[in-house]
């Protein structure tokens, strides 16, 4: 059985949009888009979105940003399974889990093509088919550390192509490549206008699932880990404790797939002592040991 975790306080500075940030980023993860477009084929446009984002707001170099790929994996791991339309308090939830202090999240609204179709010249065989490429976006962001909804914006563009045939032979534009023109101009302009939006930022903490490493040595109070500057961990990261399980293999090959996991508490850094090594206290749980993992 998992225990529930107590969380630090983040503490907060307030940055101005077109300032540095203080001390680091603003930590962040992109769920996956949902799709509300009515009858539209390309389902995979929620995807796509989400990717887009991480893209552009990794570029803007404003943001520490969750990959997709960790945050399907951390998300697993917590039995966690969130796109679209999210609750604020489940996303707060999620986020604290996963160790950041915004969740973005919203829906693809629009996402289609319509097709006017004319013949040209009678008896010619010519035939133009004209195509509009529609999509938009709603998306939000939420405070993991107060539950608000900071910011909300909506975005839509629409492109036209046109294919020419003759006697049923021709060609034309690309549906994936139009859709792709549509979306990403969206998505750029939306993740501009959220870099620029002031947000806070404590300046500090890891990622969860960023590095991992294990319990070096427990003194009284004083808990040693075997993780330092070499691997980014700065004062005020907070780390998950888990004390590891049953091996499970393979039952074929009989490989070491992983081990069942017991969070039993949580670390937060008070000094970086090395490449190495970092010096923690205990901000909840019990019975911490050597070996344990914290992550």
């Amino acid at each position: 059985m998992k225990l529930r975790v107590g969380l630090a306080v983040l503490a907060a500075t307030l940055i101005a949009a077109q300032t540095s940030f203080a001390g680091g980023k603003p930590r962040i993860a992109i769920l996956e888009f949902g799709h509300k477009a009515l009858n539209s084929r390309w389902w995979g446009s929620g995807g796509a979105a989400q990717d887009m984002f991480i893209t552009s707001l990794v570029k803007s170099g404003k943001f520490t940003v969750v990959d997709r790929e960790r945050l399907a994996a951390i998300m697993q791991e917590k039995n966690l399974s969130l796109s679209g339309d999210v609750d604020p308090a489940t996303a707060v939830k999620a986020g604290r889990l996963i160790g950041v202090e915004y969740m973005l999240f919203g829906n693809v609204t629009e996402f289609g093509e319509t097709e006017n179709k004319a013949s040209v010249g009678w008896g010619v065989g010519l035939d133009v088919k004209k195509k509009k490429f529609v999509a938009a976006l709603d998306c939000r962001l939420v405070s993991t550390t107060t539950g608000e909804i900071l910011w909300a914006d909506t975005g839509k563009k629409e492109e036209s192509a046109t294919k020419v045939f003759v006697f049923g032979t021709g060609g034309g534009v690309d549906d994936d490549r139009m859709f792709d023109k549509v979306l990403r101009p969206i998505v750029e302009e939306l993740a501009s206008k959220l870099a620029d939006h002031p947000l806070e930022t404590s300046g500090s903490g890891t990622v969860v699932g960023s590095v991992k490493g294990k319990i070096a040595s427990v003194e009284g109070a004083k808990i040693l880990i075997n993780l330092g500057s070499d691997a980014g961990v700065k004062v005020g990261d907070t780390f998950g404790v888990y004390r590891m399980g049953k091996q499970i293999k393979d039952p074929d090959s009989g490989e070491v797939l992983g081990a069942e996991e017991e969070q039993i508490g949580e670390l937060k850094v008070v000094a970086v002592k090395g490449a190495k090594l970092s010096e923690c206290v205990m901000v909840s749980g019990s019975g911490f040991g050597v070996g344990n993992v914290v992550k």
